[in-house]
């Protein structure tokens, strides 16, 4: 299987190319980004092809899944140029700057009968895989998701300043990470969930978008919160997390990696092994989308489901009023 990456210069590049490495029968044959330097230097690495424009790459190497990345303004414009080819694709997410060009590509996708996923990977989770039969046969009454990834400087570590800048990454950290668990609520709560309340705030020094976000979604008999920030101070891959969700006759807990609590009403608790964070689950998901384009099954996760986060987002913003996200930074006084 001929591989392209377009926006290798993203940071989740070693999340999908590491578990790539291990699977006999793949190779890296193309790279783009919008930094030219960035593209020879990854091309070098994986001795592969390298180009500034996706579809100019395509016709060189001919490829059988294309990986979109990159800077969020431009992932529609590279996913559409392979779905116009009939490449099957992986789209980061966001997947665009707004739910109307991810409800496009998805439409553009679907009408082309082109396989096209998105890396929701908390639905891969063991957390889920432990949650879901329970949240099907009870229903959900209440999730919370509590997610502190670490400080945005580690975006200017990794050469992608452009996460902090509004004009190429549409927003912050509620696009980045908060879609993850918008995405698990449309799944566990009842049809119709919608922003009741929002916030959004600038914490620290995260550029023009924000560093912090909290909100809650309510449907019938249900209520979903979501809590996101670049608050925590560690490297990439640790976070300060908690989950929690009732069912009607349980309550699961994970407070951290690779654990959690399932308890009855009458307070009996087992702790059970599983996995808890995305970054793990990235190996799976890669493997799993081979799978799935070796069968002609469709993704666990497709546009469709980007689209649908992408209108609580914007939502969300609206809520919070998103041109007047505060700003809670404390100025020195002279």
């Amino acid at each position: 299987m001929r591989i392209v990456f377009a926006g290798a210069g993203h940071w989740h590049l070693p999340l999908y190319r590491e578990p790539l490495r291990g699977i006999a029968g793949t190779r890296v044959v193309g790279v783009t980004d919008h930094d030219p330097a960035v593209a020879r230097r990854i091309a070098a690495a994986e001795d592969c092809a390298h180009d500034s424009d996706l579809d100019s790459l395509c016709d060189r190497v001919r490829p059988d899944l294309v990986f979109v990345l990159g800077r969020h303004a431009g992932m529609a414009r590279d996913a559409g140029v392979a779905i116009g080819r009939g490449i099957p694709l992986v789209v980061e997410k966001p997947c665009g700057m707004s739910a109307a060009e991810v409800a496009a590509l998805a439409a553009r996708a679907a009408a082309a009968g082109v396989f096209a996923a998105v890396p929701l990977v908390f639905r891969q989770t063991g957390f889920m895989a432990e949650l879901g039969p329970i949240a099907a046969a009870e229903g959900v009454r209440y999730a919370g998701f509590r997610f502190f990834a670490g400080l945005p400087d580690r975006y200017r570590r990794n050469g992608c300043d452009w996460m902090l800048e509004r004009r190429f990454a549409g927003g912050g950290v509620l696009t980045n990470l908060g879609v993850h668990f918008l995405d698990l609520l449309l799944t566990l709560l009842p049809a119709g969930a919608s922003v009741a309340a929002a916030s959004l705030a600038r914490l620290g020094d995260s550029g023009d978008v924000e560093d912090y976000a909290d909100l809650t979604l309510a449907a019938p008999g249900a209520v979903g919160r979501v809590e996101t920030g670049y608050l925590y101070p560690a490297p990439t891959g640790r976070f300060d997390m908690h989950f929690s969700v009732r069912t009607a006759r349980h309550y699961l807990l994970a407070q951290g990696p690779g654990r959690i609590e399932l308890c009855d009403l009458a307070g009996n608790c087992t702790v059970r092994a599983a996995s808890t964070t995305n970054m793990e689950a990235y190996p799976g998901f890669v493997a799993d989308v081979l799978r799935r384009l070796r069968e002609g099954a469709p993704p666990c996760a497709g546009l469709e489901a980007m689209a649908r986060v992408m209108r609580l987002v914007e939502a969300a913003h609206a809520c919070a009023g998103r041109a007047g996200t505060a700003d809670h930074r404390q100025e020195s006084v002279q």
